[in-house]
């Protein structure tokens, strides 16, 4: 599993902004990140920042644009990193009670604010007092609530009480020690108040979001409203990870599996690559995509049901060989295919309470005891890379890759989507020119990488570990 990004590894957290009264950003940061479940922030130290998460003019959504890929390589990190689902605004008091100048430039941060909105981005405005003397005027409060177009729930005064001077006066007294600690333990309990208001408030709008998110997609794959079948795998896949965002573990399930099979169904008939790129693309998004279906089965304690569908996802691909010249890319996959899945079941057997007991419990024909051992997996993942290694010898000794291959491994990079590649022309400060490959070109790359790493100290390693869990 190392070899895939964090994003895909770690189910989607929740991601907010803060904007605003910098200081407070490590308080609220640390008491949402604590929150069951928790919620990620995106602190922006002031209002001129707020463009990182506005909606650029000319964007264009993904869910209806034609389909050039499957899925948007950066398109899952930047929904869990840069596009927050809340922006919270926080003001000083003096900027609601102060003078007319004040207001004005409050007025103007709103209308700044108004921005996030074409990302269905929600707002909350928290007011800040930092002291008693602080009061705040009701038909500003009520002006506040109209300019920004918000509920009055989402209007939500913080107080954060300052006690420097109470401290510096008590210094001077020890006998009010005393009263000093419970002078504090009150700030500390007031701050804890506000604090979980503001998390409530925000988990509310973080849920309401994303179900409205999945809501949007979910209509387009109701009705099929879609010109191709990549961007109706799309549209399954990203219904599936707002579900996650929201936790709703079976609607994820549905719209993953959904995906999945759609994928397989293109198998054979999708011609936008050359054939091998194809084939690779294909097989990445759906190794993807089984990852996902049995790490939400198995961490839900469906262990009989991840293991058969593991059994599936190999059944159906594993005759896929493609080309000759690209059959150590099959194997490869395949390798990786098994490796992963047991390195599933081992950390299941250690997070999910019980996981031992279920697998006793399993009395299921169609499975043999082996089946549902890491063991079983790690040697066919060692059997399969030494297919791998094999074939990588043949099409090495096949194909004269001594002079040119160097040069190709340099300049390729992943292109735009999940399972494409690219060779890069050139590289500005936000684009990059890039260039689709031929078949021929990305078999060259394709050998000259596989030559970098050691496969035979992987086989060993693989077959060491199911050594030691049949040991065990």
């Amino acid at each position: 599993m190392e070899e895939y990004p964090d994003e895909l590894r770690t189910p989607p957290v929740p991601l907010i902004a803060l904007v605003g009264c910098s200081e407070l950003h490590p308080t609220i940061s640390a008491h949402l990140h604590a929150e069951k479940p928790p919620i990620n922030t995106l602190a922006l130290p002031d209002f001129d920042k707020i463009s990182v998460i506005a909606k650029r003019k000319h964007s264009v959504d993904s869910s209806s644009s034609s389909s050039a890929g499957f899925i948007k390589k950066d398109w899952l990190l930047k929904h869990r990193t840069k596009i927050p689902s809340v922006a919270v605004a926080l003001f000083d008091s003096d900027y609601v009670s102060g003078d007319p100048a004040q207001w004005i430039q409050l007025s103007t941060l709103l209308d700044h604010l108004n921005t996030i909105r074409t990302r269905n981005t929600k707002l909350v405005v928290v007011v800040v007092q930092s002291s008693p003397e602080d009061g705040l005027n009701e038909d500003r409060m009520v002006a506040l609530r109209k300019r920004a177009e918000l509920d009055s729930k989402y209007i939500i005064n913080f107080s954060v009480r300052d006690s420097s001077e109470v401290k510096q006066s008590l210094n001077r007294h020890d006998t009010f020690l005393i009263f000093f600690i419970f002078f504090h333990l009150c700030v500390l309990l007031v701050l804890i108040y506000y604090l979980c208001r503001l998390g409530s408030v925000l988990a509310d709008l973080v849920h309401i979001y994303y179900r409205e998110e999945g809501r949007r997609v979910k209509t387009r794959v109701d009705k099929r409203n879609f010109n191709s079948a990549e961007l109706g795998i799309r549209c399954c896949f990203k219904v599936a990870v707002y579900a996650e965002f929201r936790r709703d573990w079976v609607e994820a399930l549905k719209f993953y599996e959904d995906a999945y099979h759609a994928l397989r169904e293109m198998v054979g008939t999708s011609t936008r690559l050359p054939a091998i790129q194809r084939l690779v693309e294909i097989k990445t998004l759906a190794e993807q995509l089984h990852f996902k279906i049995s790490t939400l089965l198995l961490h839900g304690g469906k262990i009989v049901e991840a293991v058969l569908w593991f059994r599936q996802h190999c059944t159906s691909y594993k005759k896929l060989v493609g080309a000759e010249e690209a059959t150590f890319l099959h194997w490869e996959w395949l390798s990786r295919q098994f490796l992963v899945f047991a390195e599933l079941l081992e950390t299941s057997s250690k997070n999910v309470p019980g996981f031992s007991a279920l697998i006793l419990g399993i009395k299921d024909k169609a499975l043999t005891e082996w089946e549902l051992q890491p063991a079983y997996y790690y040697q066919l993942a060692a059997r399969y890379m030494m297919d791998k290694r094999s074939c990588l010898e043949l099409a090495f000794s096949m194909w004269e890759v001594f002079s040119e291959s160097s040069g190709i491994a340099e300049s390729v990079i992943p292109s735009n989507y999940v399972g494409q590649f690219a060779r890069l022309l050139e590289q500005g400060h936000e684009e990059v020119a890039l260039q689709p490959l031929t078949d021929e070109e990305f078999i060259r790359y394709s050998i000259a990488e596989g030559k970098r790493f050691q496969d035979s100290f992987e086989i060993i390693a693989l077959l060491k570990k199911s050594y030691e869990y049949i040991l065990a």
